[in-house]
């Protein structure tokens, strides 16, 4: 069963990435990155925080916050906190992608497991057991998982184009103008 979190307009979704990766002090990356954002986003009053929420992610060492905020933001607004407090980068620029767009849930959180004793219930749920890779979703087609189909149905390079999966070779850009053909040379 996977558990369908879509942003509500008071919350933020952030991805944590290698939370638990040690900073040069020794603490945890997400705890000194993270923490420190939020607390000085809140002492500042940028943000009117209700709660935060940390829940673990199927991946390992991989985190999910949910920040409930006293307000509704603007899509864009949220997207631009989330990427602040440390989402993941590729999630990041997804997510806003989808909101310039004007694609349904431009962010949202699927989780194997619904988050424990939390404050509202999940927007969808599916019998999904495997990670929605959005690669493998768009070949499945007709066949793929009518949630991620009505949530998000797009392939992921039709937000940024598709990119080869091989190994290149360095090609060193000059400083100034770059000429097109040295941007568009790939070298194995």
């Amino acid at each position: 069963m996977s558990y369908w979190y879509i942003a509500h307009a008071d919350e933020l979704l952030i991805d944590l990435d290698n939370y638990m990766r040690p900073t040069r002090s020794g603490c945890p990356w997400g705890e000194e990155f993270f923490r420190r954002r939020i607390r000085a986003a809140i002492l500042d009053d940028k943000l009117q925080v209700r709660e935060v929420w940390l829940v673990r992610s199927a991946s390992e060492k991989h985190y999910q916050a949910i920040v409930r905020l006293n307000q509704s933001l603007d899509v864009i607004v949220r997207l631009t906190w989330q990427l602040h407090l440390g989402s993941d980068l590729y999630r990041g620029r997804a997510d806003l992608m989808r909101a310039a767009l004007k694609y349904p849930a431009p962010s949202l959180l699927i989780m194997p497991n619904k988050i424990d004793n939390f404050y509202r219930p999940p927007d969808y749920k599916c019998h999904c057991t495997e990670k929605h890779d959005t690669a493998k979703q768009h070949e499945l087609g007709s066949r793929a998982c009518h949630i991620w189909r009505k949530v998000r149905g797009m392939s992921p390079w039709e937000l940024f184009g598709k990119m080869e999966k091989t190994d290149e070779r360095f090609v060193a850009l000059p400083l100034g103008c770059v000429p097109m053909e040295l941007v568009m040379e790939v070298r194995r």
